[in-house]
């Protein structure tokens, strides 16, 4: 179980042990700039519970209440600590879970052709079944039928119904669009006349993945509105191979004996990270991928699924690890006082790009390294 589950468990335990309530816990928000606090409202007077709280919560560092809300800090040290060996250890099985072991489920679609809503389709399908195994979720034929189709039928309660995508063009005339944008976008990037044919190819893939999939699975997608010179799909490659890039960095002054081995995880210390964008980054972002996988497929037996998560989830993690990566300096000289927060740092880029390369597994997008 991750920390964060276990956290969430005890603190709602406690608190409905002690004041008879079942609270809705807030996360610090990146927009508000919040200290790294975690906060919950109520209308019931909680003041005489701070004490007793972190005296049985080991993990809080103090709390406070004000007014209508009780604000917890925890023990970052502690905190990151944990996050960080629980990544590494399970590495691409980090985030998965046993919660609907056994149970069978089946994903079909009822139609194939050549437009961008059953490229639409089968993307789905992919993440979905992707989503139900890394949630315990058996593939096969002898439990739960979900088909996936653009015609709602309501007599069918395994229906999952999929939303037209508004496309002037047919999938390769869409593809070919794409690659054709994702191109001209490379191009001030790729100091290159023959640009790389497969980086692109994977770029132009995971901007296709993330516009059909980033909008909730039955809504409409029109992509002939979008006239903005935006891709979420390539913002999001660009902040994974930024840490990439960091990280093969560290590696080659390994290689060259400028800079030492990462010492063991025991050994590093995780309080050095203080900064707003370090500590949301791991409260929001690492901590919680977890439980976007668990809340994705929540109601799959409903035939309700919510993709739509892990494509919000990268995209706010993305823009958590642009404002890491341009406001702190990840690689320092390799003088003695310098080291321990570059360790530190380090492990966070570490982690970082191994929840990334999990998201992309789950919606089968390939990752690009370099770029």
């Amino acid at each position: 179980m991750y920390i964060l589950n276990n956290f969430y468990k005890a603190l709602r335990l406690f608190v409905q042990t002690h004041a008879e309530l079942d609270i809705d816990i807030k996360l610090p928000m990146l927009k508000q700039h919040i200290n790294g606090h975690i906060r919950f409202y109520s209308t019931k007077n909680l003041q005489n519970l701070v004490e007793k709280l972190v005296e049985d919560l080991k993990i809080v560092e103090r709390c406070s209440w004000s007014s209508d809300y009780l604000s917890i800090w925890l023990k970052k040290e502690l905190w990151v600590s944990t996050v960080m060996k629980e990544i590494l250890m399970s590495g691409c099985k980090y985030g998965s879970n046993d919660d609907h072991k056994g149970t069978v489920v089946s994903v079909s679609s009822d139609e194939c052709n050549d437009s961008v809503t059953c490229l639409r389709i089968e993307l789905l399908k992919e993440a979905i079944q992707n989503l139900a195994k890394i949630n315990g979720y058996i593939i096969g034929n002898d439990g739960l039928n979900l088909l996936l189709s653009k015609k709602n039928n309501p007599n069918n309660s395994n229906l999952v119904l999929c939303g037209n995508v508004v496309c002037n063009v047919n999938v390769k005339e869409y593809k070919q669009r794409k690659q054709e944008s994702v191109t001209k976008m490379s191009a001030n990037r790729i100091e290159s006349e023959e640009y790389p044919i497969d980086i692109i190819s994977k770029l132009c893939h995971a901007s296709i993945v993330y516009e059909l999939l980033s909008v909730r699975h039955n809504k409409v997608i029109n992509t002939e509105c979008d006239t903005s010179n935006k891709d979420s799909g390539i913002f999001i490659m660009y902040n994974y191979s930024r840490l990439c890039q960091v990280w093969k960095a560290y590696e080659n002054g390994v290689i060259e004996n400028y800079y030492e081995s990462l010492p063991d995880i025991c050994s590093v210390n995780f309080g050095l990270l203080t900064s707003n964008e370090e500590w949301i980054l791991i409260l929001n972002h690492l901590s919680m991928y977890p439980l976007v996988i668990q809340q994705s497929v929540q109601h799959l037996m409903s035939a309700s699924v919510d993709v739509h998560r892990l494509c919000k989830f990268l995209m706010e993690m993305s823009s958590a690890v642009s404002l890491f990566y341009h406001r702190h300096h990840i690689l320092s000289d390799p003088i003695a006082s310098l080291l321990p927060l570059m360790y530190a740092r380090l492990y966070l880029v570490k982690t970082s790009i191994q929840v990334y390369e999990n998201v992309f597994q789950l919606l089968g997008i390939e990752a690009v390294r370099e770029m």
